[in-house]
């Protein structure tokens, strides 16, 4: 129905994972009366869990003597809800191009913009371990923490994803009478603005080398001629008229001297006007050079190429490179 091919890129796992990962090392201590004796040092142990729960597990060793039961303090977490967020909403055509291993450049679906929602709950048992866990949480948004996610393992994508912290809610929880043991539960409420996209499909191979040309005005294209000389003496001066015949006057074509090879004895001629004969010479109207015509041809009408390419060769489009950029110039194109 809507793709033919099957995909899981596992983003709403790794979402789950990074928005757990950033609170997996918070440390509590707890002090002697003086307020600075260091008495105890606890690593707060997180896990993926509802608040109903723990509230259940509380319900059944409201004490919590029993060694199998859970112990406080404690952080749980939960994705509570998905939603499409229209605001970020990134244009159907605007395809995403990225390279693969062998080096080919693969595409998938734009991706779509989607908040995941996200509860983090920190369970003690007095008020002075709660505050601790939650300052150490709470400057770290401002009210958002950027993190990075790699979306795919196909191709290189990573996105920067902020996690935005809404609310903070504070409740106690009495199991029981209100004579009985007390925990104490403060509610952390985030989103986290991620991205969803499809399959990816093979798209074609990597841009290695480009290359511009540029010509001359096509409108000089039959005015302008190379001519291999043969015999004769003198080196033609550019920009000076040269005809083929006794004189100027009675010629049987003419052209201005565009560029003059002595050793390879080639005649770039351009506004070339009438028809150049083999076996005849070729003059100089200033320089008075004279060489037989021994073939012609069409001039090229290539007056620059520039060829550019990355560096390193084998950079990718994610990756840091340069460029190295050549450049020839008529008469010296290859």
């Amino acid at each position: 129905m809507l793709s033919n091919a099957h995909f899981y890129h596992r983003i709403i796992r790794k979402v789950v994972v990074g928005f757990g990962t950033l609170f997996n090392n918070i440390k509590l201590y707890r002090y002697a009366k003086d307020g600075v004796t260091e008495i105890e040092r606890i690593t707060v142990p997180l896990s993926y869990a509802a608040k109903e729960k723990f509230y259940a597990r509380l319900a059944e060793d409201p004490s919590l003597t029993k060694e199998v039961q859970i112990t406080l303090p404690r952080l749980s977490f939960e994705m509570t809800s998905l939603s499409y967020d229209p605001i970020r909403k990134i244009s159907t055509y605007n395809h995403q191009f990225f390279p693969n291993a062998d080096g080919d450049v693969v595409n998938s679906m734009p991706i779509a913009p989607y908040n995941f929602n996200f509860d983090l709950y920190a369970y003690v048992r007095n008020t002075e371990d709660g505050t601790q866990i939650v300052e150490q949480i709470l400057p770290y948004f401002s009210p958002d923490y950027t993190v990075t996610i790699d979306l795919s393992n196909l191709v290189d994508l990573k996105v920067d994803m902020p996690i935005i912290l809404n609310s903070i809610n504070y409740e106690q929880n009495y199991v029981g009478n209100t004579d009985q043991i007390r925990s104490l539960i403060w509610n952390l409420n985030f989103t986290v603005k991620g991205y969803m996209f499809g399959p990816v499909n093979q798209a074609g191979k990597i841009i290695r080398t480009v290359t511009a040309n540029t010509f001359t005005d096509p409108a000089l294209q039959n005015k302008e001629r190379i001519l291999n000389m043969g015999t004769g003496s003198g080196d033609y001066k550019i920009g000076e008229l040269a005809f083929e015949g006794t004189r100027i006057s009675t010629a049987n074509s003419t052209g201005y001297v565009k560029d003059w090879d002595n050793v390879t004895k080639q005649l770039y001629l351009t506004e070339v006007v009438g028809v150049i004969q083999t076996g005849r010479k070729m003059f100089g109207a200033v320089t008075n050079t004279a060489y037989t015509i021994s073939s012609y041809d069409v001039a090229n009408q290539q007056l620059v190429k520039t060829q550019i390419t990355p560096d390193p060769t084998t950079a990718n489009a994610n990756t840091a490179f340069g460029f190295i950029e050549t450049t020839q110039e008529f008469p010296n194109i290859v």
